[in-house]
Formats: structure tokens, C-alpha cells, sequence
């Protein structure tokens, strides 16, 4: 541990105040979740609050293990960022922050924007990851303690437990506890019964990156050949502003697909927790698919499968080894996103086919 002064092995913290800070995005909040769970499990009695963006916050809901949700909306905040209005409303979340003190301030984002809320909120111990590790360097600047995380264990979820270890705390274990109500269950059942899918394929072409985001016109050759191959019907998915993305698909998909509903994030997993397979870019629908061990396939571009991928044993990513990656840019710097252009539909089917057990 970088920076401590302090044994964490005499640290108190059974009945402490302690904070999660990761406000985006839905698969990184997911990721997450096994801190929560070990910290709720370490330390039953203690309060355990979470800082969220407003955008990412229905993944926490009515979640047992968490204490409080507190949340901001730095989105709307830099959309209006000159009305006055946002300025009083930047102003109250603040007041809200600082009104609890916490003896526990855990920054699992490690970027600047993290570690500022982090220094707002009045903590007496702001830990965040070894300065090697940070996505944004000078979020380090504000941290009492950091952590260097497991190399030997590169997957994100992995990365983020590593930090507990501040609070003499070890644990590989892997829960997920996102709620869906037996509404959200029972919606789920007459729709599918009312679009006749029984067993069926779910399709996720959308994603907050563009360069995330693999052809629709390919998603929709491979929604025909699963047809062709397996006699099953894909169900495509689609986010907020995404409705265009997933008609393309089934526009190329020679009748082999339909749309989804328009569904909530939570609303989305029995869809899920049904289908044969989710095939899916790296976005949150995929990390909700993989927690509750939705079989899945990963196709990948700018990120790394081995760091953000699914993380079921016997689930499939298909990524391109190129000379630019991975970068982890929203935006392709010049190079026509080779890394997800270059990935074809037959790639993919093999996949498929392995993940189906065929």
C-alpha cells in the first residue's frame, strides 16, 4: 500500500461510515458490485453508501447489501453548464456530500472527476489506486492512500478488489446483487409470449461508444445464419437513441429477428436470464448478462476481453490483435476502427457455436 500511515489491520471499521465512489458506466457500476458485497460482508454493521451518476443509478436500486444512494448528474450539469440553475444545483448536491462524514472514502473509478467528488465528501481516509493504475494521473493528487492492485489478476472486478486490501480485507469472491421485481419478471413473460419466442437469441448492437459498436448490418447476417443454423430468432436490443441501430439489424436480418420493447436496465434482465445467448459489444447489458451467467459472446474493439470482458468460464470474445490497441477511445484516431471492421460474421458464428456447445 502506497501512502498510508496507518495499519489497516487496526483500523476499526465494523461500525464506520464508508463510501463507494464509481459514477459510470453501467458496466464499470457492475464491476463494482463484488466491493460492495465483500465490504457489506467484512463489516455487516457499518454504513455503506454509494456516489453515483443519476444516469447509472437503476443497476443499484434496492440493492441489500448498500446502506444509501447518493447521486450526481454531471451530464446535465455540463449541458446547462451556464444556467444559473445548474450552478444552485451543483451547489445543493455538494451541501448534501459534506452533511455526512464518512471515516471511509473508496475512489474505484480513478479519475479526476471521481476523486474530486471523493475530496468533497468529508472523509478521513480518501483511498484510491497506485498512481501506475489511474485512468487519470492527477486524480492521485487527492488520495491520503493508494493501492497497487493484483497484476496476476487483470480483470477490472479483480482490479477493484484489490483495493479493500487498504482496509486488511482479501477476497476473490464474485456476487452480484441487482434486484428485478416479479413484475418486471411477469412483463417479461407475456411479452416474449405475445412476440412467440420461447428460445430465442438476444442481439445488443448498441453502445456509448461508436467504436464499441460492430456493423448492424452484420449483426443482421449473423441474426440469419443463427436462424439458418440453429432455427433460433434473435431479439435485438436497444438503448435510449439506439431504436435506428437495431431496425438496421433487422432490416438485414431476412426476417430472422425482431426488436425489443423499450426496457429499463432492470427490466431488461429477464429478457436476458431467458435467451440461449446474448452476443453483444462491450456495454453494460453485456456485464448485466455476464453477472447473472447469461451465456455470452464478446465482440471487441477498443477495449481489452481479457480486462473488461465477460467473465463467465466457458463464455466467447472475439477481438483483433492490431497495432493501435487497445486504446480506449471513444473515437477511432485515424485508423476506420480496424479492430471491429476487420471482425466478419463467420468469426463470430464460430463463437457462437462453441458457446452453444456444439
Amino acid at each position: 500500500m502506497v501512502g498510508s500511515h496507518m495499519n489497516p489491520g487496526l483500523y476499526h471499521v465494523d461500525r464506520a461510515n464508508i463510501l463507494i465512489v464509481r459514477l459510470s458506466s453501467i458496466g464499470d457500476v457492475v464491476h463494482t458490485l463484488p466491493s460492495l458485497v465483500a465490504l457489506r460482508r467484512h463489516f455487516p454493521e457499518a454504513r455503506i453508501d454509494w456516489l453515483v451518476e443519476s444516469s447509472c443509478r437503476e443497476v443499484l436500486l434496492d440493492n441489500p447489501a448498500m446502506s444509501d444512494l447518493l447521486e450526481v448528474d454531471t451530464l446535465r450539469w455540463r449541458r446547462r453548464l451556464h444556467s444559473p440553475r445548474t450552478w444552485a444545483d451543483v451547489v445543493r448536491t455538494i451541501r448534501k456530500l459534506r452533511a455526512r462524514r464518512y471515516d471511509v472514502v473508496l475512489d474505484l473509478q480513478g479519475t479526476i472527476k471521481s476523486a474530486v467528488a471523493a475530496f468533497l465528501v468529508k472523509g478521513d481516509r480518501r483511498i484510491g489506486f497506485a498512481l501506475s493504475d489511474l485512468k487519470e494521473r492527477m486524480a492521485a493528487l487527492l488520495y491520503t492512500e493508494r493501492v497497487k492492485p493484483n497484476g496476476s489478476r487483470p480483470h477490472v472486478i479483480d482490479r477493484n478488489l484489490s483495493l479493500l486490501t487498504a482496509l486488511g480485507l482479501e477476497t476473490t469472491e464474485r456476487a452480484f446483487p441487482i434486484v428485478v421485481t416479479e413484475s418486471m419478471e411477469r412483463g417479461a413473460a407475456r411479452r416474449l409470449e405475445e412476440l412467440g419466442l420461447s428460445e430465442y437469441v438476444v442481439l445488443n448492437p448498441g453502445g456509448s461508444w461508436p467504436t464499441k459498436r460492430w456493423s448492424p448490418e452484420k449483426f443482421g447476417s449473423l441474426a440469419s445464419e443463427i436462424a439458418r443454423k440453429w432455427e433460433l430468432q434473435s431479439l435485438v436490443l436497444h438503448g435510449p437513441g439506439e431504436e435506428g441501430i437495431a431496425k438496421r439489424v433487422v432490416e438485414h436480418s431476412n426476417g430472422a429477428s425482431l426488436i425489443a420493447p423499450d426496457l429499463g436496465l432492470r427490466e431488461m434482465i429477464p429478457y436476458l436470464q431467458r435467451a440461449r445467448l446474448l452476443i453483444s459489444g462491450d456495454t453494460g447489458p453485456m456485464h448485466i448478462a455476464s453477472a447473472f451467467q447469461v451465456p455470452v459472446v464478446g465482440i471487441f474493439g477498443p477495449t481489452n476481453p481479457a480486462r473488461n470482458g465477460p467473465f463467465g468460464q466457458a463464455d466467447e470474445t472475439i477481438a483483433k490483435a492490431v497495432p493501435c490497441g487497445p486504446c480506449y477511445k471513444h473515437r477511432c484516431p485515424g485508423y476506420e476502427n480496424i479492430c471491429l471492421v476487420s471482425i466478419e460474421v463467420a468469426e463470430v458464428l464460430d463463437a457462437v457455436r462453441r458457446r452453444l456447445g456444439e
